[in-house]
């Protein structure tokens, strides 16, 4: 398959199954926000924190996570996360009301951070150059079918099983990841590149006999570097400083867009006088937009190369977004909606390849931990809650117009500062600062 084995396309599934498990969980903040408005009377400030809670947990999770990574291995943390948060969002479901939910939506994106780097991260490194790209991108399309799910499912339970008790099912649902889990420890490798850079040669060789022949040479024709004692000190040295202060400007103003369609679209939707049920359909809908757009990405990222793809969809997403306001109609809302989405959504695997590929092994898991760190305090967690407030306050106009804006500032700093990757060797020598010595 397109210069790929057998074993790394099962690798890619297995990855991709993984994090629709983890989309599926994300997407029921936006799921129960309309229950829960309706139960506990939430006020906008309290709308905000409840969207927020899980973001600020992923943000706790997910900058220790690259350091982990790093130190423990890809597939490990990955899999310790996914038991994590999967248990406790099965005990959400046991909540007395929304501030108990509150609090373990917090404790569950402890997980959901840890993991949120990982699969993308690890699929870099067991890809070949000329299809890093494409694995991303199909990689983060079922990241769009679990975000299409949860809306779905949610609109069908709800529906059935009424507001009272359907919000617990879909927390009750998202156990499933325990039972994942132990198929990723049995079938999902280690990368070999980390086994290398921890002197694990038989390990690596091991793996590497499944990877082909031109990802296994790509590995073995680079010298890959032992940790460095301060990595956090090497990403700000050069040459990382440059690449390091486009990511964390570019990543959490991109991931804004994600965030603003999955979590407040469905409340957006009844704004416009959709009933409940109907908004979460047309949500899921929406959503459902960026499932293609993940594949148009995951083919044009190789032909076009990475910053292309970023600026365009971006600037697209922007004009998506000052368009959205003025349609009347619900055929029209959902249009736009649509096309906010295939390009704010989908440029998301460009991005986040893109970030992978800024670092060598040594420092990969810590420089994509950080910035997605930076990028989910700042466009999942603290953006979402002064956009919650703007729908209070500034209506949808304001809202929109909020969103375009901060796409447009993700889609200058890489044009300004981002340098093309595309078709790249993973790796290059860690240049650490003097005062840095390798292990």
């Amino acid at each position: 398959m397109w210069g790929i084995t057998r074993s790394q396309a099962l690798w890619l599934v297995l990855a991709a199954v993984a994090w629709f498990i983890e989309s599926y969980d994300i997407g029921l903040v936006s799921v129960v926000l309309l229950p829960f408005k309706t139960l506990f009377h939430l006020t906008g400030s309290d709308t905000g924190l409840l969207v927020a809670s899980a973001t600020v947990g992923i943000v706790v999770g997910v900058v220790p996570s690259g350091y982990l990574a790093d130190r423990l291995g890809r597939k490990r943390l990955l899999v310790l996360a996914l038991v994590w948060y999967s248990l406790l969002t099965a005990a959400t479901g046991l909540a007395p009301g929304w501030h108990a939910v509150l609090v373990l939506r917090f404790l569950a994106g402890l997980g959901l951070g840890a993991m949120f780097p990982l699969p993308y991260t690890l699929l870099a490194e067991l890809s070949p150059k000329h299809v890093r790209g494409r694995v991303a991108g199909i990689l983060d399309a079922f990241l769009s079918v679990g975000y299409f799910a949860a809306p779905l499912v949610g609109g069908v339970v709800l529906a059935h099983a009424g507001l009272v008790s359907g919000w617990r099912i879909l927390f009750f649902l998202g156990g499933f990841g325990v039972v994942y889990a132990v198929i990723l420890a049995r079938w999902l490798p280690e990368s070999p590149r980390w086994l290398l850079a921890e002197g694990r040669e038989a390990e690596a060789i091991q793996v590497m006999s499944r990877m082909g022949r031109e990802a296994r040479e790509e590995i073995l024709d680079q010298r890959i570097d032992a940790r460095p004692r301060a990595p956090l000190g090497v990403i700000w040295s050069k040459p990382y400083r440059r690449r390091t202060l486009m990511l964390w400007v570019a990543f959490p103003s991109i991931l804004f867009v994600f965030y603003a369609i999955m979590n407040f679209m469905p409340t957006i939707l009844v704004k416009e006088h959709l009933r409940s049920t109907v908004a979460l359909e047309f949500a899921a809908l929406i959503m459902a937009a960026s499932i293609p757009g993940k594949f148009v990405e995951a083919w044009l990222v190789e032909k076009v190369g990475r910053k292309a793809v970023i600026i365009s969809f971006t600037l697209l997403a922007a004009v998506a977004a000052l368009c959205f306001p003025a349609v009347r109609s619900s055929a029209g809302l959902v249009a736009v909606g649509m096309g906010l989405a295939f390009f704010g959504v989908s440029v998301d695997p460009a991005i986040k390849i893109f970030s992978a590929e800024q670092y060598p092994t040594a420092i990969r898991g810590t420089g994509v931990g950080l910035t997605e760190g930076v990028g989910r305090l700042l466009g999942g967690a603290l953006a979402p809650y002064i956009m919650a407030l703007m729908l209070s306050s500034s209506g949808i106009r304001g809202s929109f117009v909020f969103i375009a804006a901060v796409a447009v500032v993700g889609a200058l700093a890489v044009l300004a500062l981002g340098r093309e990757t595309g078709g790249l060797v993973l790796e290059e020598r860690v240049r650490a600062p003097h005062a840095v010595k390798a292990l």
